[in-house]
């Protein structure tokens, strides 16, 4: 096991995002969950995520509203609480603003400026995160290691989503990202294929470092009469709703939505045009506690790098039909995960997985557990026999 390690270091680890609860975004849990790992391991981990007012708070999620960093601080380590967590470590926020155009949140300062000095600094999107164009090089950072997840495939939402543009603008991204990641980064883990052109030429390590809360693991199995199909995810066109609304209307199979987003009206719109039986059923903060009666995740997005709605339906023992894609290729050894290619393979590959059983997700449940995946992180971030030397800590 790693040991905590003061010399110098104010942490050990510190987890900088993109995102934060109550956006309820794929960021905002795989920043939480693996700093609360690392600090039940014993080491000393603070979290970074963004700060934004409260009129970029109504942008990105509905609720509560702070007025405060502090007000959010307190919010969270509460809803920690209630999501299982281990106790939320230290947090610190950097300034960010919720731009509705690229909807995300963009720093409006380097990040690492609210990074207190420590060991190893891990960075979650870190291409987005050094979008702010004064962010500090690496050899700038008080850290012994700086390092970055990739999971988020930005040439594919330009590609789907700028027009005539898209392909020009898609591979110019990947080509800055690229820049980025070797400025700022001493190595990257690539979450999947999906993001190995931005890891090109820089330092890799390949390791399962993303897991699953161990609620959807206690999850009741599928029985004979759980037949229910659903979608889980932000209610944008760029998560594959297309698909879902085509194949609902196919096969006259009610299919749930549970999730909101800034496409809701557009997407209920098209369904009712298209006669496609969804029902619209808001987002869930604890998605654990409605998978009983569901059998399928039917998930035809094309957008993710390592899905995480897809780990947890396959530790839930569901179900899933996945697009056949690079991003999804961690999932294809698994017997409960159903590829297709176009809708009516969507339309096959449900109608497969009602027909059958699911097999007991032994493997899934080990890979996907956050655990182990803590520990192979920690392994990665402070084994500094194998890591390039970064900044020692200023005395």
């Amino acid at each position: 096991m790693v040991q905590s390690e003061s010399g110098g270091w104010d942490y050990d680890v510190a987890v900088v995002s993109t995102a934060a609860l109550p956006w309820q975004t794929g960021p905002s849990y795989l920043a939480l969950w693996p700093a609360c790992g690392l600090a039940a391991r014993g080491l000393r981990v603070v979290l970074v995520v963004p700060w934004v007012g409260p009129r970029g708070q109504a942008r990105l999620w509905r609720g509560p509203r702070f007025a405060t960093p502090q007000e959010q601080a307190e919010w969270l380590a509460a809803e920690a609480a209630r999501l299982g967590c281990r106790p939320l470590p230290d947090l610190r926020f950097y300034r960010g603003h919720a731009s509705g155009l690229l909807r995300s949140i963009l720093p409006l300062e380097d990040v690492f400026g609210a990074v207190p000095r420590a060991r190893a600094t891990l960075l979650l999107e870190p291409e987005h995160l050094c979008w702010y164009p004064r962010t500090r090089r690496r050899r700038a950072v008080a850290s012994r290691t700086v390092a970055g997840l990739l999971y988020t495939n930005y040439e594919h939402y330009l590609r789907a989503g700028a027009g005539p543009l898209g392909p020009l603008l898609g591979s110019l991204a990947t080509r800055v990202h690229r820049r980025l990641v070797r400025r700022h980064t001493d190595w990257v883990v690539p979450m999947s294929p999906a993001v190995a052109a931005v890891a090109a030429g820089h330092a890799t390590r390949q390791a399962r470092v993303s897991g699953v809360a161990a609620a959807y693991a206690a999850v009741p199995p599928v029985g004979p009469a759980t037949r229910g199909i659903y979608f889980l995810g932000r209610l944008v066109w760029d998560k594959g709703l297309e698909t879902v609304i085509e194949v609902a209307r196919r096969t006259r199979l009610p299919v749930d939505l549970l999730g909101d987003g800034p496409d809701a009206a557009a997407i209920r719109a098209r369904a009712v045009e298209q006669g496609a039986p969804l029902r619209f059923l808001g987002p869930c903060a604890r998605p654990w506690t409605r998978l009983a009666d569901y059998r399928v995740f039917l998930n035809p997005s094309l957008s993710e790098v390592l899905c995480s709605t897809t780990a947890e339906a396959l530790v839930a023992g569901r179900h899933v039909v996945l697009a056949d894609c690079p991003a999804n290729e961690p999932f294809r050894g698994y017997p409960n995960a159903h590829f297709f290619r176009d809708p009516a393979g969507a339309e096959a590959a449900l109608r497969r997985a009602l027909a059958t059983p699911p097999e007991a997700p032994t493997a899934v449940r080990r890979d996907f557990d956050w655990d182990l995946a803590c520990e192979r992180l920690a392994g990665l971030l402070l084994d500094d026999d194998g890591v390039p030397a970064g900044a020692a800590p200023a005395g």
